[in-house]
């Protein structure tokens, strides 16, 4: 999806290669000392119960299925830095590159057939899976300032890639979270916002050099277990005033997902060449989500979410501007076998932990 692109292999080995040859230090660290999240990085929202965050009520699917609350889980292996940038990459050389051309050319990494948007299932020679009755439908919207398009550029063709990402509120004001299939390249940047046939200097709230990008080291596919942990965070720039995106454009506040069985407002910015209005949708009101057997994440049925929309935010209190994100697009075939199945890894002690991390490196 988002990248949403399916064609994993090939896109980080064109990823890894762009780190390499463009100037963008591949690194992965992995400290000695990082513990399981005590859950005091977790931001406190008003004095509203996490636990009633968006859940179904009394009678519904999640006490009919004895699993309602996801577990904690643990830390077992230390996050990793994915990427850093070079020394270089600032606001004006971001406003330099991403011209309007190159913003609008942007497709996801493995290109447009049918093949890859149908990702594993097409792959494994399966039939897609058939529209549900509880089929809900996207529609475009003019967009919030709390969630935009990752843009990066990869080596070969020089062509330009993107997913989707968000701002979460934190203690630097300087992060977005994505999915972590959306595998970081050269000259990579956030424009929150994005506007279609704009360059970068004039898009409504600028744009943003990605610094780096950091992953849960257990992440090393798109499929089966490790599909979990398919998140991660950036670290941003300040513009050249000096500000924070946080400051400019506000945040969602990063919550733990309290049931499989919630109701989510699911935002993203499905890729040109299957949605030609290349802006932003959303899958409102209130969508419902439900278990993915056999995996930590949840899943909900929506059309329009092609390639392009990984890692966009699924929210709960959705106030038209932000909200309590409590999943993202991804997991399983990178976030869904097809443009109206969606999966997201659920948010627990597992992505508090990266969260904290992030902010302290």
């Amino acid at each position: 999806m988002g990248e949403r692109s399916r064609g994993r292999a090939l896109g980080l080995k064109a990823a890894v290669g762009g780190l390499v040859a463009l100037g963008v230090l591949g690194a992965v660290f992995a400290p000695s000392a990082l513990g399981a999240s005590s859950g005091a990085s977790e931001p406190v929202v008003a004095s509203q119960s996490k636990a009633a965050v968006g859940v179904v009520g009394a009678g519904g699917a999640a006490g009919a299925s004895g699993v309602a609350v996801p577990g904690t889980g643990s830390m077992a292996v230390a996050p990793r830095i994915a990427a850093t940038s070079s020394a270089d990459w600032n606001v004006a050389a971001a406003t330099k590159f991403w011209t309007t051309a190159r913003l609008d050319s942007a497709t996801p990494v493995g290109g447009s057939s049918a093949a890859v948007r149908s990702g594993r299932a097409a792959v494994a020679g399966k039939a897609p899976q058939a529209v549900t009755a509880n089929m809900a439908y996207s529609y475009h919207f003019a967009g919030t300032p709390t969630t935009g398009v990752i843009f990066y550029r990869s080596t070969g063709d020089l062509t330009t890639h993107y997913c989707t990402a968000s701002v979460v509120n934190s203690a630097h004001g300087n992060m977005i979270v994505m999915a972590a299939h959306c595998n970081p390249g050269s000259w990579m940047a956030y424009v929150p916002d994005y506007k279609h046939g704009l360059s970068a200097a004039k898009q409504p709230y600028g744009i943003w050099p990605v610094t780096k990008v950091f992953k849960d080291a257990h992440f090393t596919s798109s499929y089966g277990a490790p599909s979990d942990y398919d998140y991660a965070f950036a670290q941003v720039a300040n513009n050249a005033q000096g500000k924070t995106v946080q400051s400019v454009t506000g945040g969602n506040w990063l919550t733990r997902t309290s049931s499989y069985y919630l109701y989510v407002t699911v935002l993203g910015y499905p890729k040109i060449t299957a949605d030609s209005a290349d802006s932003a949708i959303r899958c409102t009101p209130k969508v419902r989500t439900s278990k993915l057997a056999g995996y930590r994440q949840m899943v909900t049925y929506c059309t329009g979410f092609y390639g392009g929309t990984s890692g966009g935010p699924w929210i709960t209190y959705f106030n038209g501007k932000s909200g309590w994100i409590v999943g993202l697009t991804g997991g399983e075939d990178a976030g869904g076998p097809n443009s109206w199945t969606s999966y997201s890894p659920i948010f627990d002690d597992r992505i508090f932990s990266l969260f904290s991390y992030a902010q302290a490196h």
